[in-house]
């Protein structure tokens, strides 16, 4: 009787303007997706928080409809997520647990995405051996290239640790994430040895990867505790004087693969398919980056950009360029050099390629 009601009162309503529809739901690896037939933002949502014997209750209503059953799921670790019509204007998402969680609520135009603060792996979707085989056969590659190696230290940091070294331990971080997380994953090195800048995307082309994630430390030379904080990069032409420092720093290392970057290849290179979809990827990772660093530490957000970066020249895929934190600075530089830094960084980035794929699969 209740959908009924709903339903009437959308069709009501609808002349005046609608009524906010959640026209489809999608567990994902760590929450749940909702799609909105209207723009959503998180003042739309009223929540509160219930404690008991069973543990913890996240309430979220939300003015809007349910197109569709409720539904309930089940996640690893006794968390349950129910959505279901509450009142004929508000549907009603709890998420029950019987340890306490930090939610995370992201709202992208018409999407809307919570995520759990623990990673959870969700069972359920594999209901028998030939969808598990079938999911395989359609999960994502992503080459991930650690920048500089071998002859090339990159920027030295304030305890004279290479930009190399601490680039290829958030390198294999985020790896061994991405599998556990059902990605079939490629390194351009993974070990301390130099790869010319043209051989980088020309393996993640050969590879047919579906994203390719460059990692590099920002650095710079005077007024060290000036700058600091995460930034994330796609390929175009500079706008930006920092832009332009930044990829200045980076392509100066392999001369060679510069000059052999024709202008054509670069021409090639900045269709705008491929730069809208990389900001979109820069955007979400930067998101990702912030979200999971701020739990432990105090970060700048340096933006995403656009920079002339030689290294995501001829990649056939999405790229982006990531700067993880200033190694020059006096802070910074010594947490890029901790384990759990470096973990931090690499779920933050594997949570925004999450992100890029529920939005764009």
């Amino acid at each position: 009787m209740l959908r009924i009601i709903a339903l009437f009162f959308c069709f009501f309503h609808f002349a005046w303007g609608g009524i906010l529809e959640i026209q489809s739901i999608k567990q994902t690896t760590n929450g749940v997706a909702l799609n909105f037939n209207q723009t959503i933002e998180k003042k739309d949502f009223k929540s509160f928080v219930l404690e008991n014997k069973e543990g913890f209750r996240y309430v979220y209503d939300i003015p809007a409809v349910l197109m569709g059953k409720a539904k309930l799921l089940e996640f690893e670790g006794g968390i349950s997520l129910r959505i279901a019509q509450n009142s004929p204007t508000k549907v009603r998402l709890v998420i029950q647990s019987p340890k306490k969680l930090t939610i995370s609520l992201n709202t992208s135009k018409k999407q809307v995405r919570f995520s759990f603060l623990k990673e959870i792996s969700i069972p359920s979707l594999f209901e028998n051996n030939a969808k598990q085989e079938s999911l395989k056969k359609d999960r994502k590659t992503i080459v991930i290239d650690p920048g500089h190696g071998g002859k090339d230290c990159g920027a030295i940091g304030v305890n004279k640790t290479c930009e190399k070294i601490i680039v290829l331990s958030i390198g294999k971080y985020l790896r061994d994430i991405l599998q556990e997380r059902g990605y079939k994953v490629y390194m351009t090195r993974s070990s301390d040895k130099f790869i010319k800048l043209r051989e980088r995307t020309s393996f993640a082309n050969d590879k047919e990867a579906d994203l390719f994630i460059s990692i590099h430390a920002n650095a710079i030379v005077d007024n060290k505790n000036s700058l600091e904080g995460v930034e994330s990069y796609f390929l175009s032409t500079a706008r930006s004087e920092k832009a332009k420092n930044v990829a200045a720093l980076e392509n100066k290392d392999d001369i060679e693969s510069m000059n052999y970057f024709s202008k054509q290849s670069v021409l090639n290179t900045l269709n705008t398919q491929r730069i809208i979809a990389s900001n979109r990827l820069a955007i979400d990772i930067q998101y990702g980056m912030l979200q999971s660093l701020r739990k432990n530490y105090k970060i700048v957000d340096g933006g995403v950009r656009e920079g002339p970066f030689w290294v995501l020249v001829g990649a056939l895929m999405p790229s982006v360029l990531l700067e993880v934190g200033y190694i020059t600075h006096p802070t910074e530089g010594k947490r890029l050099t901790q384990t759990a830094f470096q973990k931090n960084i690499a779920k933050g980035i594997a949570d925004g390629i999450d992100n890029y794929f529920i939005k764009n699969p």
